[in-house]
């Protein structure tokens, strides 16, 4: 009697899950660099059922237990790129890498920055500013790193950028070139909040420094994020009236044990 209450419960919960992710990549539809979530709903293995009461055991059927939501994975595809001739904002260009020949894939390029606590981080938002001290850094503080893994100190925000990311000062002189790390899969970075990315995988397969002298980076551009309102917005409508099905699922259950108890008991 109870099989579909405990089904329809979880789908609302995995519902309800999958809005909270369609909302987050609505939120961040404007954030440089930021990558839209995927999610994918499966469904729990099923149960075989048996009669306990009986001498020998007999299957009554298959009880489903529900479904879940698999966790969000970040997609890497290439955001819109918009110029703003800002100095000190960024775009990684995707395309200028080599596709695998066997798989015609792409990798994905990075940058890194420099946490508070001193670890590394990577993230795709080019939307850099300079600090106080001279130092190019992400708008929540994160120090961006060159390509030997310590902070560039580029002065003001004169300066200038070649598209492998080598910067040069107003004075002439050379800051340092931008790390620009590349990674052939992407699944195993995590975000972390800010705009950040750890690696979870192999730390022998981490990130890498990309090519010298390739033209990666473009100076006075920004990548914007790849969340497309269109289908998030009709995802979202989506996701609601999965809601509300087992919503009304739930409540004809309700309606029937509310007969049981109190018109059924009666006769």
């Amino acid at each position: 009697m109870f099989r579909g209450l405990y089904t329809a419960t979880s789908g609302m919960m995995s519902q309800n899950r999958y809005q909270q992710v369609l909302t987050n990549n609505l939120a961040n539809a404007s954030t440089p660099g930021f990558k839209t979530d995927d999610s994918a709903v499966r469904s729990f293995p099923d149960q075989l059922i048996k009669a306990q009461n009986a001498n020998q055991p007999a299957p009554i059927g298959h009880l489903s237990t529900g479904v879940y939501l698999q966790e969000a994975i970040p997609s890497f595809l290439q955001g819109p790129i918009r110029e703003t001739g800002n100095a000190t904002d960024f775009a990684l260009l995707d395309e200028k890498l080599a596709a695998d020949p066997e798989t015609g894939e792409r990798g994905h390029l990075l940058f890194a920055v420099e946490t508070a606590d001193g670890d590394v981080r990577y993230t795709r938002n080019g939307q850099f500013t300079v600090d106080a001290q001279g130092f190019l850094a992400t708008s929540f503080g994160q120090r961006v790193l060159g390509d030997n893994l310590q902070p560039l100190q580029v002065g003001d925000s004169e300066f200038s950028a070649d598209d492998s990311g080598a910067i040069t000062r107003e004075d002439g002189t050379v800051a340092g070139n931008l790390w620009i790390g590349v990674t052939e899969d992407a699944g195993q970075l995590v975000k972390q909040g800010h705009n950040l990315l750890a690696w979870e995988g192999d730390p022998d397969d981490a990130p890498a420094l990309a090519a010298d002298g390739e033209r990666y980076a473009q100076q006075g551009f920004i990548e914007q994020s790849n969340v497309d309102l269109t289908r998030t917005m009709t995802d979202m409508m989506t996701a609601y009236r999965g809601f509300e099905s087992n919503q009304k699922v739930i409540q004809a259950y309700d309606r029937s044990m509310e007969k049981a108890v109190n018109e059924i008991g009666r006769v």
